[in-house]
């Protein structure tokens, strides 16, 4: 029973240091919540592993643990040749690892800040759509190569978005505001569904029901602090721009994405492109010449081959399949890319 209760504490440790890692994804979670149902054992040592990591982050000042992270430094090129033999040496040396590269990187890492204070972090991979329950019944669908991580408080829900987009189902309760922040803003609801996109400079909010306060975390002096959308309107900030601009759009077309449709009005096809390939990793490449071409209609995210049949059959464009299962968009022989065109 000893020999079983150690492997449980491992398997406990080895957990908690996959979903603190950088490259978790949401198969990760559900695969780690499987396995905590699958004995009453398991929930029992996740639990006394958190608390003991509790109580290193509780003491993280004291004097005696620089030694003991000089320890665990050695103890993870130990991990390579052998097990750990404790819980114990497991425990602190997960805990301090993750304390070390968080003490060395925290101005550049909001996610390894937002671990540490225990927010639970939600991930997916370049190809991957997923829909998260958080614990106050809120919904969160995330698109593909989205990370968020988020916090359910007594008196506040607070979320971040890490990077890509999210769309946010929140459930009701006036008692405590429901806050997103994505980048140098955040997004404040009561009861709402919206969605918020980050992008290397560009934030996007657009709400679908109920009403959003859009507020700028730090602001210069004369900038616009806070702004309140309504229902179908979108809000797009982009860095280095005086003010966000504010307009009205379709938003069952802008919000299709999290149920695997993509609408494009009058849209630069590489930007199209752009789009199709957040969904697959075989990625369409799209020659200069024809990239400003513009393109309309509907597009399912998983039917890349239908969309590439579209783009020939609707423009002056061919599709060629390289090496290593590149697909490129380039003019169609004998034709110019000035004959234009839209695909439907």
């Amino acid at each position: 029973m000893s020999q079983y209760l150690d492997t449980v504490e491992e398997a406990a440790a080895a957990w908690d240091a996959r979903l603190r890692g950088t490259q978790v994804t949401f198969r990760d979670r559900r695969a780690f919540h499987a396995w905590l149902q699958q004995d009453a054992e398991h929930q029992a040592a996740h639990d006394r592993l958190q608390a003991m990591l509790g109580a290193l982050r509780a003491h993280a000042d004291m004097p005696e643990l620089s030694a003991l992270r000089d320890e665990a430094r050695a103890s993870v090129h130990d991990t390579r040749r052998r097990r750990f033999a404790t819980f114990a040496s497991v425990a602190a040396a997960a805990m301090l690892v993750v304390a070390l590269v968080t003490f060395t990187q925290s101005e550049r890492s909001a996610e390894l800040t937002a671990a540490l204070h225990g927010d639970t972090i939600y991930a997916t991979s370049p190809d991957e759509r997923a829909r998260v329950t958080l614990a106050d019944g809120s919904i969160l669908t995330l698109d593909s190569g989205t990370r968020v991580a988020a916090r359910i408080g007594d008196a506040r829900r607070d979320v971040t978005l890490l990077a890509g987009r999210a769309l946010f189902q929140v459930a009701k309760d006036p008692q405590r505001p429901f806050v997103v922040r994505a980048g140098a803003r955040s997004v404040t609801a009561l009861g709402t569904v919206f969605d918020v996109r980050l992008a290397p400079h560009e934030v996007r909010v657009t709400l679908a029901e109920g009403s959003v306060a859009v507020r700028l975390l730090h602001p210069r002096r004369g900038e616009r602090v806070q702004q309140l959308l309504k229902p179908h309107q979108q809000l797009v900030a982009v860095d280095g721009e005086a003010a966000p601009r504010l307009r009205t759009i379709d938003t069952d077309r802008a919000l299709a994405w999290a149920d695997g449709q993509l609408f494009f009005d009058n849209e630069p096809l590489a930007r199209a492109v752009e789009e199709m390939n957040a969904f697959s990793p075989r990625k369409i490449r799209v020659d200069p010449a024809v990239a400003g071409m513009r393109i309309n209609g509907m597009f399912r995210t998983s039917n890349q081959a239908g969309f590439l049949k579209a783009l020939e059959v609707t423009l002056p464009v061919e599709v060629r399949h390289g090496a290593q299962g590149n697909v490129y968009i380039v003019p169609k022989a004998g034709r110019t890319a000035s004959s234009g065109g839209d695909a439907m």
